[in-house]
């Protein structure tokens, strides 16, 4: 009974709690009259603080977003203004200003919070003048691994080699065949300040097919998943290649129980499971299509063990129709990705149009050089 008093009192607390945090922002729409007019009503309270220059007038509404808390609605507001021609301290408020149009003046960014239950209260509000952040540029890192995208071609021969690898290091009764590709990079190999080859490393999963090693002496395009008992592995692999030495890479694997992680169930990797118009279920020297090597049985009537053979025929065979062709199996059926959906909530006409153009005039021009009273020939004396 007493652990069910606490467990009551724990409860009730984390209700309290959670209602007095309040409810989450909602954004708003930023050409709404209701933002204007507290945008309008921020604005004033900040001129009526400034003791020099000119008033700030609107530029742009950014974003607003409004939330309620144990005080009320709080309305949180993004916009940026410009100085006008109506001096701090007039008769005049800033709606009935223009923007002073001068170059120097730069665009300031203003934010503001501003309590809605009446009378409005500003809670906060500052302007400044955000001077933009240009990215450092730097060298491109000639040595460093550069990441590659999983469906790109360039990944076709590190890959092929690695499944091969994996399923030669692997110690398992059947053979496993790609199931995702988590990531790739390349990264050049350099020797004397010369490029010797480059290392590829890969991260993928493969899964359990239903060839058999005593059966089948490499992968072929019979193999496919074993749907009864699906088993995973994870591998790391390291490739390195170089093909003016006509040589084959240098491949190193290593492979762990269990698919990779987020990986299996995520769909966006689905459509990542092999590069466009090529199939890793390849022979491994030439990467062409082989046909399956499965050896054939004593007594075996499958239509397996019959293909490839040419039977004799007698004359009458010869003379009579051959049987109906066989119908071609249907297509796969293509990946369908999810849909993402836009929330409904999120305003599409932030900012808002500006308050009124700002078009100054062009610096003016250097006025001409007058020319010197003294000649080339007065120089050359």
């Amino acid at each position: 009974m007493r652990g069910a008093r606490i467990c009551s009192v724990f409860a009730l607390t984390w209700l309290f709690c959670a209602g007095s945090h309040g409810q989450e922002e909602a954004k708003l729409q930023c050409d709404d009259q209701g933002v204007h007019d507290v945008v309008d009503f921020a604005l004033l309270h900040h001129n009526l603080e400034l003791t020099a220059g000119g008033q700030l007038a609107l530029y742009q509404i950014v974003e607003a977003t409004k939330a309620k808390n144990e005080t009320g609605e709080i309305m949180s507001l993004g916009f940026t203004v410009r100085e006008s021609d109506c001096p701090v301290g007039g008769d005049k408020v800033w709606s009935q200003c223009d923007y002073l149009q001068e170059h120097a003046k730069p665009l300031m960014v203003c934010h503001a919070k501003v309590l809605l239950k009446e009378p409005k209260e500003v809670l906060s509000h500052e302007c400044s003048v955000e001077v933009p952040v240009k990215p450092v540029e730097r060298p491109p890192c000639l040595g460093c691994p550069v990441s590659i995208n999983v469906e790109s071609e360039d990944i076709r021969e590190s890959l092929s080699y690695s499944l091969s690898k994996a399923n030669m290091v692997h110690n398992h009764p059947h053979f496993f065949i790609l199931n995702n590709v988590g990531s790739a990079t390349r990264q050049a190999i350099q020797f004397n300040k010369v490029i010797a080859g480059f290392r590829y490393r890969l991260r993928f999963d493969m899964v359990k097919s239903n060839c058999s090693k005593s059966e089948f002496k490499e992968v072929t395009e019979e193999c496919h998943t074993d749907e009864e008992d699906k088993t995973f592995i994870n591998c790391n692999s390291t490739v390195d290649v170089a093909p003016w030495r006509h040589e084959l890479p240098d491949t190193q694997v290593q492979c762990g129980p269990g698919p990779l992680a987020g990986v299996r169930f995520s769909h966006r990797f689905s459509v990542r499971r092999r590069p466009p118009g090529w199939s890793p279920l390849r022979n491994f020297q030439s990467f062409a299509a082989v046909r399956p090597t499965k050896p054939p049985k004593k007594g075996d009537s499958s239509e397996e063990s019959q293909e490839g053979k040419a039977p004799t025929k007698t004359p009458t065979e010869a003379h009579s129709p051959a049987p109906p062709a066989r119908p071609p199996p249907p297509p796969p059926k293509p990946v369908q990705l999810e849909e993402t959906t836009v929330s409904p909530t999120a305003p599409s006409n932030c900012p808002s149009k500006p308050w009124k153009e700002f078009n100054p005039p062009p610096p003016p021009t250097p006025s001409n050089v007058t020319k010197s009273d003294f000649s080339d020939v007065d120089l050359l004396a």
